[in-house]
């Protein structure tokens, strides 16, 4: 997570080409407009903005970090890498420029590098909350969780609205077996911030594996309302339901799910195991087949849900009777 040095300050568009005109402005005045051009998506404007206030003052380690922000949105990142590493160069305790620099290495699954220098921006700003929160998520994504609890803990007491530390805190836990402590950060978040609908999502996890399929489906449910668009929600619906005992609502959540994603492999296993409970053998068959071609990975796992639809009945052997003599 960045944190944005850019600034929102109303202006005139039928004054700004007669402000920008001008001659003789200050380094600052220039950083200013390029912050205010680049909030309107202006983004080209906006270097050439940060180009002249890097002419009159050449160690403004705040300009080239707003710079690279915008080339880092342009989609260049070679040149935003550049520019907030000369924002470094030019102020070695300009913690946001570390800071961006290590997100663009978390973009490109460069975990390590991130860590890096994150931990040079601690080292000068220890209380600089996103630098912990970056550093936390970097270290998750390491499999390193005992070390990004701490961090993620360390920004939530720097900055306790903070709100994606508490989300990646509960996963920290959760992946440690806590799961009463994430269950308490992802209550924390949905109450400061019920819209997000990965809060839901994970706290419908955790409890599905507990076991509480109706309180887990009712909080999947709440996910995919908050992004309808997302199969997997409606997956993970369907097989609450399914554990719930309730077919034909899981059924539905099936075929949701597909009609969102039809490549979504997991939800035609899921289809195929609502044909099979309700004794639609052909529809079960096909399902799996879908599931296999998709999925080729897990082929075993659709090989023995085939094989179980493809063997045959077991008829039951009569006694035969004796005679009686």
């Amino acid at each position: 997570m960045k944190k944005n040095t850019l600034f929102a300050i109303r202006y005139s568009l039928f004054a700004l080409p007669l402000l920008l005109a001008a001659c003789n402005r200050s380094p600052e005045y220039y950083f200013k407009q390029g912050n205010r051009l680049a909030l309107n998506g202006r983004g080209m404007d906006a270097i050439q903005m940060y180009n002249r206030a890097l002419l009159l003052k050449k160690r403004y380690p705040q300009a080239l970090t707003s710079r690279g922000m915008v080339y880092e949105k342009l989609g260049d990142r070679q040149k935003a890498v550049y520019d907030y590493k000369k924002a470094i160069n030019m102020d070695p305790a300009y913690a946001p420029a570390y800071n961006n620099l290590a997100a663009l290495y978390m973009d490109a699954g460069e975990y390590k590098e991130a860590v890096k220098h994150l931990s040079r921006v601690l080292e000068t700003d220890p209380s600089y909350a996103y630098a912990y929160l970056n550093r936390g998520v970097a270290r998750y994504k390491l499999a390193d969780y005992n070390p990004a609890l701490a961090d993620l803990t360390q920004a939530i007491e720097s900055d306790p609205k903070l709100e994606l530390a508490y989300y990646q805190r509960a996963l920290c836990a959760s992946r440690l077996g806590d799961t009463f402590a994430a269950l308490a950060d992802l209550n924390a978040l949905i109450s400061m911030k019920p819209d997000v609908a990965p809060a839901w999502f994970e706290r419908g996890k955790i409890k599905f594996y507990a076991k509480n399929y109706e309180g887990a489906s009712v909080d999947f449910m709440k996910a995919a309302a908050l992004k309808p668009l997302a199969a997997a929600y409606r997956y993970w619906t369907g097989l609450a339901v399914l554990k719930a005992g309730y077919y034909e609502r899981a059924m539905a959540e099936a075929e949701e799910a597909l009609a969102l994603d039809p490549e979504h492999a997991l939800s035609w296993l899921l289809k195929g195991d609502l044909c099979f409970f309700m004794k639609d053998a052909g529809g079960a068959r096909e399902s799996y087949l879908n599931a296999k071609e998709l999925d080729p990975a897990r082929s075993a796992l659709y090989e023995a849900r085939l094989a179980a639809v493809l063997k045959p009945a077991v008829k039951p052997v009569k006694k035969q009777r004796r005679k009686k003599k």
